[in-house]
């Protein structure tokens, strides 16, 4: 595959990978939250809980294009692909409890959002529950999202096969299955939980950015937040980055179209250097005494990980049709 075949790929997954971007930072931000306010337990400042508070709050403005990109996604789905619905009638248990999941999720996000808990019902509304409770329905979401996906796929990968071999042909019904996980299901779960919080952590800088002139801030409120949100996102990203070197190790893995292998190790090594170029970004914005005037340095974080999602989403596409 040369270069000229790989930019349009690159270019029509693009989208699903903004929309991406958003679900994982939604997905990541009650754990990031989590973390922080875990933190701010062992130190005694305003400043993680106030992040905290403004990280749960984002998490519903990043999660509402997520959801309209899943909905219309599943609507297209239905209507064009004739076998998705054999698939979920074979076994309707693994859709349903992602769907019940999701929306649970959603529902938590817009309720935390909504409620105005007065000064008496403080310790009723305390963060660190919420952003436990929000994280494991991210979990679960996550974990569901990543079992529905190894099995559509296979059952996608059954139905190609099957269309190559003649005219009239019969593909196998593969319905989810729990107990016949793929082998590196619970590394790529390790994988994206960093993954997660590193686009939860580069999206709220976006968010602080763009709400400087709008929320109440101090000079000194916003620079320690723009600080922990870059913090959240170097290490986080610095994370995801240490499972790269296992996905490369498995790319031999794909047998069976002509220069796909070469066209995979590309993309990931460019995941891998969107990944350092977001620490670098957000390295830069930490180590500033004015942090909110690296703007570009924000931008570009962001652009890197879109750009690394991307790369990643043609991984996983060459490995789709090389398998």
């Amino acid at each position: 595959m040369s270069l000229a075949e790989l930019l349009p790929l690159a270019g029509a997954l693009s989208a699903p990978a903004f929309f991406l971007l958003f679900a994982l930072a939604s997905l990541g931000s009650p754990l990031l939250a989590l973390l922080c306010l875990t933190v701010g337990q062992l130190r005694s400042t305003q400043y993680i809980e106030a992040y905290a508070r403004r990280l749960l709050r984002m998490a519903l403005t990043a999660a509402l294009p997520a959801l309209l990109a899943v909905a219309v996604s599943a609507g297209v789905a239905a209507y064009k692909v004739r076998w998705l619905a054999d698939w979920v009638l074979a076994s309707p248990l693994g859709p349903s409890l992602f769907a019940v999941a999701g929306l649970a999720f959603f529902a938590s996000l817009l309720t935390l959002r909504l409620s105005r808990p007065s000064s008496r019902h403080a310790r009723q509304n305390n963060p660190l529950g919420q952003a436990f409770i929000l994280s494991a329905l991210a979990l679960a979401v996550i974990w569901l999202a990543l079992a529905l996906a190894a099995s559509l796929l296979e059952q996608a990968q059954s139905v190609l096969r099957a269309l190559n071999e003649g005219p009239i042909s019969v593909a196998r019904l593969i319905p989810p299955d729990a107990s016949a996980l793929p082998p590196l299901f619970w590394t790529a779960l390790a994988a994206l939980a960093p993954l997660c919080t590193a686009c939860s952590g580069a999206l709220s800088m976006e968010y602080l950015i763009a709400l400087r002139d709008r929320e109440p801030f101090g000079r000194e409120a916003l620079a320690q937040m723009l600080r922990i949100a870059a913090r959240g996102a170097l290490r986080s990203g610095l994370l995801a980055v240490a499972f790269l070197p296992v996905l490369w190790t498995h790319l031999h893995e794909l047998p069976a179209l002509p220069g796909g292998l070469q066209a995979a190790r590309f993309m990931l090594g460019l995941a891998g250097a969107s990944a350092l170029l977001l620490c670098l970004c957000a390295g830069v914005v930490s180590h500033s005494n004015r942090p909110w005037t690296h703007s570009l340095a924000v931008h570009l974080g962001l652009a890197a990980i879109w750009l690394g999602l991307t790369a990643l989403l043609c991984v996983a596409l060459l490995h789709f049709y090389g398998v």
